[in-house]
Protein backbone atom coordinates (compact mmCIF):
# COMPACT_ATOMS: atom_id res chain seq x y z
CA UNK A 1 0.00 0.00 0.00
CA UNK A 2 1.04 3.62 -0.67
CA UNK A 3 0.36 7.05 1.08
CA UNK A 4 -2.74 8.79 -0.26
CA UNK A 5 -1.97 12.43 0.11
CA UNK A 6 -4.36 15.05 -1.58
CA UNK A 7 -3.36 18.81 -1.29
CA UNK A 8 -6.66 21.15 -2.47
CA UNK A 9 -6.22 24.94 -2.44
CA UNK A 10 -8.09 27.94 -3.63
CA UNK A 11 -10.69 30.60 -2.35
CA UNK A 12 -13.46 28.61 -3.31
CA UNK A 13 -14.61 27.11 0.19
CA UNK A 14 -17.64 25.10 -1.00
CA UNK A 15 -14.67 23.59 -3.83
CA UNK A 16 -12.55 22.86 -1.37
CA UNK A 17 -15.12 20.85 0.40
CA UNK A 18 -16.17 19.33 -2.73
CA UNK A 19 -12.39 17.70 -3.29
CA UNK A 20 -12.01 16.32 0.38
CA UNK A 21 -15.43 14.61 0.04
CA UNK A 22 -14.17 13.35 -3.57
CA UNK A 23 -11.48 11.99 -1.77
CA UNK A 24 -12.44 10.48 1.14
CA UNK A 25 -15.26 8.54 -1.14
CA UNK A 26 -12.68 7.67 -3.45
CA UNK A 27 -10.69 6.23 -0.46
CA UNK A 28 -13.99 4.66 1.02
CA UNK A 29 -13.09 6.41 4.00
CA UNK A 30 -14.11 5.03 7.55
CA UNK A 31 -13.05 7.80 9.88
CA UNK A 32 -12.31 11.10 9.02
CA UNK A 33 -10.47 13.39 11.65
CA UNK A 34 -10.51 17.04 10.79
CA UNK A 35 -7.30 19.60 12.71
CA UNK A 36 -7.42 22.92 12.33
CA UNK A 37 -4.70 25.59 13.82
CA UNK A 38 -5.61 27.83 16.91
CA UNK A 39 -2.54 30.15 16.34
CA UNK A 40 0.29 30.94 13.99
CA UNK A 41 2.51 28.51 14.19
CA UNK A 42 0.90 25.68 15.67
CA UNK A 43 3.60 22.71 16.16
CA UNK A 44 0.94 20.79 17.97
CA UNK A 45 -1.75 20.45 15.11
CA UNK A 46 0.73 19.77 12.91
CA UNK A 47 2.20 16.87 15.55
CA UNK A 48 -1.95 15.83 16.20
CA UNK A 49 -1.77 15.89 12.02
CA UNK A 50 1.18 13.28 12.41
CA UNK A 51 0.28 11.29 15.14
CA UNK A 52 -3.33 10.74 13.46
CA UNK A 53 -2.26 10.20 9.90
CA UNK A 54 -0.30 7.25 11.25
CA UNK A 55 -3.25 5.54 12.72
CA UNK A 56 -4.82 3.15 10.52
CA UNK A 57 -8.15 2.34 11.05
CA UNK A 58 -9.79 -1.02 11.77
CA UNK A 59 -12.28 -0.91 9.19
CA UNK A 60 -11.43 1.45 6.50
CA UNK A 61 -9.18 4.12 5.44
CA UNK A 62 -8.54 6.62 8.26
CA UNK A 63 -8.44 10.64 6.42
CA UNK A 64 -6.56 13.12 8.33
CA UNK A 65 -7.65 16.74 7.25
CA UNK A 66 -5.27 19.32 8.38
CA UNK A 67 -7.10 22.61 7.58
CA UNK A 68 -5.19 25.80 6.50
CA UNK A 69 -1.59 24.25 7.25
CA UNK A 70 0.39 27.04 5.68
CA UNK A 71 -1.29 29.39 8.55
CA UNK A 72 -0.10 26.47 11.24
CA UNK A 73 3.59 26.90 9.34
CA UNK A 74 3.60 30.20 9.95
CA UNK A 75 6.77 32.29 9.77
CA UNK A 76 8.70 29.47 11.49
CA UNK A 77 11.61 27.63 10.31
CA UNK A 78 10.76 24.65 12.91
CA UNK A 79 7.21 24.62 12.11
CA UNK A 80 7.53 24.94 8.21
CA UNK A 81 10.29 21.31 8.99
CA UNK A 82 7.52 19.84 10.79
CA UNK A 83 4.94 20.59 7.67
CA UNK A 84 7.18 19.20 5.14
CA UNK A 85 8.41 16.27 6.98
CA UNK A 86 4.63 15.27 7.72
CA UNK A 87 4.19 14.99 3.80
CA UNK A 88 7.60 13.31 3.16
CA UNK A 89 7.28 10.84 6.45
CA UNK A 90 3.62 9.93 5.81
CA UNK A 91 3.72 6.17 6.57
CA UNK A 92 2.54 3.37 3.79
CA UNK A 93 -1.52 3.14 3.90
CA UNK A 94 -1.65 6.60 5.90
CA UNK A 95 -4.26 8.84 4.32
CA UNK A 96 -3.61 12.72 4.35
CA UNK A 97 -5.62 15.80 2.88
CA UNK A 98 -3.94 19.72 3.61
CA UNK A 99 -6.37 22.03 2.82
CA UNK A 100 -5.51 25.70 2.55
CA UNK A 101 -8.14 28.09 1.78
CA UNK A 102 -7.04 31.35 1.28
CA UNK A 103 -8.36 35.01 0.37
CA UNK A 104 -9.75 35.97 -2.87
CA UNK A 105 -7.50 39.15 -2.72
CA UNK A 106 -4.76 36.75 -2.99
CA UNK A 107 -5.62 34.63 -5.67
CA UNK A 108 -3.07 35.69 -8.36
CA UNK A 109 -0.16 35.17 -5.31
CA UNK A 110 0.40 32.03 -4.20
CA UNK A 111 2.98 31.75 -1.29
CA UNK A 112 6.04 30.16 -1.44
CA UNK A 113 5.11 27.68 0.74
CA UNK A 114 2.39 26.31 -0.80
CA UNK A 115 4.49 25.60 -3.80
CA UNK A 116 7.05 23.59 -1.54
CA UNK A 117 4.02 21.73 -0.09
CA UNK A 118 2.88 20.84 -3.62
CA UNK A 119 6.34 19.27 -4.66
CA UNK A 120 6.24 17.81 -1.34
CA UNK A 121 2.74 16.04 -2.27
CA UNK A 122 3.84 15.39 -5.75
CA UNK A 123 6.96 13.50 -4.96
CA UNK A 124 4.77 11.36 -3.04
CA UNK A 125 2.15 10.33 -6.22
CA UNK A 126 -0.01 12.61 -4.24
CA UNK A 127 -2.75 14.92 -6.00
CA UNK A 128 -2.51 18.76 -6.03
CA UNK A 129 -6.00 20.73 -6.72
CA UNK A 130 -6.80 24.06 -7.05
CA UNK A 131 -10.40 25.29 -6.07
CA UNK A 132 -11.22 28.78 -6.83
CA UNK A 133 -14.31 30.56 -7.31
CA UNK A 134 -15.63 31.73 -10.28
CA UNK A 135 -14.91 35.29 -11.40
CA UNK A 136 -17.06 37.96 -12.81
CA UNK A 137 -19.94 36.53 -15.43
CA UNK A 138 -18.53 33.30 -14.70
CA UNK A 139 -20.58 32.46 -12.16
CA UNK A 140 -23.43 31.90 -14.24
CA UNK A 141 -21.97 29.37 -15.99
CA UNK A 142 -21.33 27.20 -12.80
CA UNK A 143 -24.45 27.60 -11.78
CA UNK A 144 -25.63 25.76 -15.20
CA UNK A 145 -23.39 23.30 -14.14
CA UNK A 146 -23.53 22.70 -10.66
CA UNK A 147 -27.64 22.56 -11.16
CA UNK A 148 -26.69 19.75 -13.64
CA UNK A 149 -24.30 17.92 -11.73
CA UNK A 150 -27.31 18.16 -8.56
CA UNK A 151 -30.01 17.19 -10.85
CA UNK A 152 -31.67 20.32 -11.02
CA UNK A 153 -33.47 22.29 -14.17
CA UNK A 154 -32.79 26.07 -14.19
CA UNK A 155 -33.62 28.46 -17.00
CA UNK A 156 -30.77 30.15 -18.35
CA UNK A 157 -32.03 33.28 -17.28
CA UNK A 158 -33.10 32.66 -14.06
CA UNK A 159 -29.38 31.14 -13.72
CA UNK A 160 -28.42 34.72 -14.47
CA UNK A 161 -30.29 36.71 -12.24
CA UNK A 162 -29.52 34.01 -9.10
CA UNK A 163 -25.87 35.18 -10.19
CA UNK A 164 -26.35 38.49 -9.76
CA UNK A 165 -27.92 38.20 -6.68
CA UNK A 166 -24.92 36.54 -5.27
CA UNK A 167 -22.55 38.73 -6.92
CA UNK A 168 -21.50 37.51 -9.06
CA UNK A 169 -21.41 40.56 -11.56
CA UNK A 170 -19.41 41.84 -9.35
CA UNK A 171 -15.39 42.51 -10.93
CA UNK A 172 -13.65 45.08 -8.13
CA UNK A 173 -10.43 42.88 -6.51
CA UNK A 174 -11.39 43.45 -2.99
CA UNK A 175 -14.55 41.13 -2.87
CA UNK A 176 -13.97 38.31 -1.36
CA UNK A 177 -15.48 35.84 -3.25
CA UNK A 178 -15.01 32.60 -0.86
CA UNK A 179 -18.38 31.70 -0.07
CA UNK A 180 -19.96 32.52 -3.28
CA UNK A 181 -20.87 29.19 -4.75
CA UNK A 182 -21.61 27.55 -1.77
CA UNK A 183 -24.31 30.30 -1.16
CA UNK A 184 -25.48 29.85 -4.95
CA UNK A 185 -25.80 25.52 -4.26
CA UNK A 186 -27.84 26.75 -1.24
CA UNK A 187 -29.95 28.89 -3.11
CA UNK A 188 -30.35 25.91 -5.95
CA UNK A 189 -31.29 23.75 -3.55
CA UNK A 190 -34.29 25.77 -2.03
CA UNK A 191 -35.54 26.98 -5.54
CA UNK A 192 -35.61 23.16 -6.79
CA UNK A 193 -37.45 21.85 -3.60
CA UNK A 194 -40.02 25.14 -4.34
CA UNK A 195 -39.87 24.06 -7.99
CA UNK A 196 -41.20 21.21 -7.13
CA UNK A 197 -39.81 19.23 -10.33
CA UNK A 198 -39.93 21.91 -12.73
CA UNK A 199 -37.88 24.09 -14.25
CA UNK A 200 -36.65 27.10 -11.71
CA UNK A 201 -37.68 30.75 -13.39
CA UNK A 202 -36.68 34.05 -12.98
CA UNK A 203 -40.31 34.83 -10.89
CA UNK A 204 -38.59 31.50 -8.48
CA UNK A 205 -35.98 33.50 -8.24
CA UNK A 206 -37.23 36.88 -8.01
CA UNK A 207 -39.68 35.60 -5.02
CA UNK A 208 -37.14 33.81 -3.12
CA UNK A 209 -33.28 34.52 -3.38
CA UNK A 210 -32.86 38.16 -1.64
CA UNK A 211 -29.68 40.22 -3.05
CA UNK A 212 -26.86 39.18 -1.36
CA UNK A 213 -24.26 40.96 -3.31
CA UNK A 214 -20.91 41.40 -1.03
CA UNK A 215 -19.98 44.53 -0.86
CA UNK A 216 -16.42 46.26 -1.96
CA UNK A 217 -14.87 49.71 -0.88
CA UNK A 218 -13.40 49.84 -4.56
CA UNK A 219 -16.99 49.57 -5.84
CA UNK A 220 -17.96 52.51 -3.89
CA UNK A 221 -14.72 54.39 -5.57
CA UNK A 222 -15.50 53.70 -8.96
CA UNK A 223 -19.32 54.46 -8.75
CA UNK A 224 -17.80 57.93 -7.82
CA UNK A 225 -15.01 57.41 -10.61
CA UNK A 226 -18.12 56.66 -13.45
CA UNK A 227 -20.37 59.57 -11.38
CA UNK A 228 -23.07 57.04 -10.97
CA UNK A 229 -24.72 58.59 -7.64
CA UNK A 230 -26.92 55.90 -7.14
CA UNK A 231 -24.21 53.10 -7.40
CA UNK A 232 -22.24 54.86 -5.58
CA UNK A 233 -25.19 54.92 -2.70
CA UNK A 234 -26.40 51.30 -3.45
CA UNK A 235 -22.41 50.35 -2.75
CA UNK A 236 -22.45 52.44 0.57
CA UNK A 237 -25.32 50.68 2.03
CA UNK A 238 -24.20 47.34 1.13
CA UNK A 239 -20.49 48.22 2.68
CA UNK A 240 -22.41 49.64 5.83
CA UNK A 241 -24.71 46.30 5.81
CA UNK A 242 -21.90 43.92 6.04
CA UNK A 243 -20.37 46.12 8.94
CA UNK A 244 -18.06 47.73 7.04
CA UNK A 245 -16.15 50.61 9.32
CA UNK A 246 -17.88 53.89 8.30
CA UNK A 247 -14.44 55.73 8.93
CA UNK A 248 -13.02 53.54 6.76
CA UNK A 249 -15.19 53.96 3.91
CA UNK A 250 -15.06 57.80 4.36
CA UNK A 251 -11.36 57.42 4.35
CA UNK A 252 -11.55 55.43 0.87
CA UNK A 253 -13.19 58.39 -0.79
CA UNK A 254 -10.97 60.89 0.62
CA UNK A 255 -8.49 59.05 -0.78
CA UNK A 256 -10.43 58.59 -4.53
CA UNK A 257 -11.70 62.24 -4.34
CA UNK A 258 -8.17 64.03 -3.51
CA UNK A 259 -6.86 62.04 -6.03
CA UNK A 260 -9.04 63.39 -8.76
CA UNK A 261 -9.04 66.94 -7.35
CA UNK A 262 -4.70 66.15 -8.27
CA UNK A 263 -5.47 64.97 -11.55
CA UNK A 264 -7.89 67.32 -12.64
CA UNK A 265 -5.10 70.03 -11.51
CA UNK A 266 -2.31 68.44 -13.35
CA UNK A 267 -4.61 67.54 -16.38
CA UNK A 268 -5.06 71.73 -16.48
CA UNK A 269 -1.59 72.55 -16.57
CA UNK A 270 -0.71 70.21 -19.24
CA UNK A 271 1.43 67.55 -17.02
CA UNK A 272 2.66 64.47 -19.05
CA UNK A 273 1.43 61.24 -18.87
CA UNK A 274 4.44 60.22 -16.82
CA UNK A 275 3.70 62.97 -13.94
CA UNK A 276 0.11 61.61 -13.95
CA UNK A 277 1.84 58.06 -13.10
CA UNK A 278 3.65 59.40 -10.67
CA UNK A 279 1.10 61.25 -8.84
CA UNK A 280 -1.76 59.45 -9.35
CA UNK A 281 -1.75 56.32 -10.63
CA UNK A 282 0.95 55.14 -7.86
CA UNK A 283 3.61 53.74 -10.76
CA UNK A 284 0.29 52.22 -13.02
CA UNK A 285 -0.22 54.51 -16.30
CA UNK A 286 -3.61 52.34 -16.22
CA UNK A 287 -5.07 53.63 -13.40
CA UNK A 288 -3.62 57.21 -14.01
CA UNK A 289 -5.11 57.06 -17.08
CA UNK A 290 -8.56 56.03 -15.25
CA UNK A 291 -8.60 58.84 -12.76
CA UNK A 292 -7.63 61.46 -15.60
CA UNK A 293 -10.68 60.66 -17.35
CA UNK A 294 -13.02 60.36 -13.74
CA UNK A 295 -11.80 63.87 -12.96
CA UNK A 296 -12.99 65.53 -16.11
CA UNK A 297 -16.60 64.52 -14.71
CA UNK A 298 -16.47 67.06 -11.98
CA UNK A 299 -15.81 70.88 -11.84
CA UNK A 300 -13.25 71.50 -9.66
CA UNK A 301 -15.29 73.07 -7.49
CA UNK A 302 -17.49 70.19 -7.21
CA UNK A 303 -14.38 68.30 -5.77
CA UNK A 304 -13.20 70.49 -3.41
CA UNK A 305 -16.58 70.74 -1.89
CA UNK A 306 -17.00 66.95 -1.88
CA UNK A 307 -13.44 66.52 -0.40
CA UNK A 308 -14.41 69.86 2.27
CA UNK A 309 -17.41 67.85 3.22
CA UNK A 310 -16.16 64.32 3.77
CA UNK A 311 -14.01 66.20 6.12
CA UNK A 312 -16.36 67.87 8.21
CA UNK A 313 -18.58 64.56 8.58
CA UNK A 314 -15.30 63.11 9.83
CA UNK A 315 -15.00 65.97 12.15
CA UNK A 316 -18.57 65.60 13.49
CA UNK A 317 -18.45 61.80 13.78
CA UNK A 318 -14.98 62.72 16.22
CA UNK A 319 -16.24 65.30 17.79
CA UNK A 320 -19.65 63.23 18.82
CA UNK A 321 -22.06 65.84 17.13
CA UNK A 322 -23.13 63.22 14.37
CA UNK A 323 -23.22 59.18 14.37
CA UNK A 324 -21.21 57.86 11.70
CA UNK A 325 -24.08 56.72 9.38
CA UNK A 326 -26.15 59.71 8.98
CA UNK A 327 -22.94 61.48 9.01
CA UNK A 328 -22.00 59.72 5.77
CA UNK A 329 -26.15 59.69 4.03
CA UNK A 330 -25.52 63.24 4.62
CA UNK A 331 -22.67 63.69 2.54
CA UNK A 332 -23.86 61.30 0.10
CA UNK A 333 -26.73 63.18 -0.62
CA UNK A 334 -25.29 66.56 -0.13
CA UNK A 335 -22.63 66.39 -2.41
CA UNK A 336 -23.99 63.15 -5.20
CA UNK A 337 -27.72 62.75 -5.05
CA UNK A 338 -28.70 66.35 -5.07
CA UNK A 339 -26.36 67.16 -7.78
CA UNK A 340 -26.36 67.46 -11.41
CA UNK A 341 -23.06 67.59 -14.01
CA UNK A 342 -21.55 70.85 -14.52
CA UNK A 343 -18.29 71.82 -16.29
CA UNK A 344 -15.74 73.96 -14.57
Amino acid sequence: MTAALLLVHGDDGFGIDQALAAFAAHLEVAERTEIAPERSPDEAAIDRARVESATVGMFGAHLVVLHQPIFAAGRSIAATDRLLALVADLPEGAALALAELRPSRDAGRPPALLQRIAEAVRQRGGAVEERATPRRNQLQGWIRGHAGEIGVAIEPRAAALLAERVGGAIWESDVERGQQTRLADGELRKLATYANGRPITTDDVDALVSDARPASLFAITNAIDRREPAAAAAAIERAIGEGQPVLRILAALEGRIADLIVARDLGSSGATPQELTKRVGRGNARMAERIAESARRYSGAELEAMLRGLFEADLSIKANEMAEEPALVAWLGEHLLATRPTRG
